[in-house]
């Protein structure tokens, strides 16, 4: 069985009848003051003949809950004419926030110097805010963490605990070039020398062509490693931190829809 990718913020709300309540009344499952959960972004696709789908992020502005959904019509797929297939997945749940994140203007910083790294410039002087942010970042997925010292480190800046693949070694890189297959291998070759079975390498800006291709060959031979670039990197730390209401793709990126509410062949 697959297990969860390690760059995905869980899925904590698995009770359907929570999640069709709070779709229908876009009210907040936590707070008291029963606040209204407003949309922070939506897009939606449509073919007049034969197939319609919405997608939307809900974010409670008091306490951080938030809830994605995706509604999808699909004509054709109905065994009877003028029917179709109604389908509503959904996921939601409340964001942990962590004191472990660097300050409000470091992150900002950060951000902005990621931003940059992912069209191959600017400077790099936020490198250890973006280690202190991965390790507070995979906290709030869940994971127990331990950071290792700042140099040298053997290519291991972080040490996670994961529940089912044991040990994993996380590798972070703040930098505007692009990570190589030379980063990737360094890593391979500390994991293979602590008898460590997954990895997950992070970067501010993205991977070359031959790092994923290396990362396949990993694969295959027992030693996985997650690439995250700096837009999935982006993503988690806007929905951890809330610096921001995250937009519909930062949502989908590490918290997808996952719990089907509705499956049902209806009459259009």
């Amino acid at each position: 069985m697959t297990s969860r990718p390690i760059w995905e913020y869980p899925t904590r709300t698995v009770a359907a009848s929570l999640l069709r309540d709070v779709l229908a009344r876009r009210t907040c499952p936590c707070c008291v003051t029963d606040d209204l959960l407003a949309p922070n972004d939506e897009a939606s696709e449509h073919d007049a003949r034969r197939y319609t789908e919405e997608r939307k992020a809900l974010t409670c502005r008091s306490c951080g809950w938030w809830c994605a959904y995706r509604e999808a019509y699909e004509s054709s797929c109905g065994t009877k004419p003028d029917w179709a297939i109604h389908v509503v997945i959904a996921t939601g749940t409340a964001l942990q926030t962590y004191g472990e994140f660097p300050d409000r203007q470091t992150l900002m910083v950060l951000q902005s110097e990621i931003e940059q790294h992912m069209m191959g410039v600017g400077t790099s002087s936020a490198w250890a805010a973006m280690e202190d942010a991965t390790a507070a970042i995979l906290r709030s997925f869940g994971f127990d963490v331990r950071v290792t010292a700042r140099t040298k480190d053997g290519g291991v800046d972080i040490i996670l605990d994961h529940s089912s693949n044991g040990p994993v070694f996380v590798q972070v890189k703040h930098s505007r070039n692009k990570v190589d297959v030379r980063v990737f291998r360094e890593l391979v070759g500390t994991m293979v020398l602590g008898g460590v079975h997954k990895g997950l390498l992070v970067t501010s800006s993205t991977f070359t062509e031959g790092a994923h291709a290396l990362k396949d060959t990993a694969d295959l031979r027992g030693l996985p490693v997650e690439l995250v670039d700096g837009e999935r990197f982006l993503s988690a730390l806007k929905l951890s931190t809330r610096l921001q209401a995250p937009t519909l793709a930062e949502v989908f990126a590490v918290a997808a829809p996952l719990i089907t509410l509705t499956q049902e062949e209806i009459q259009i």
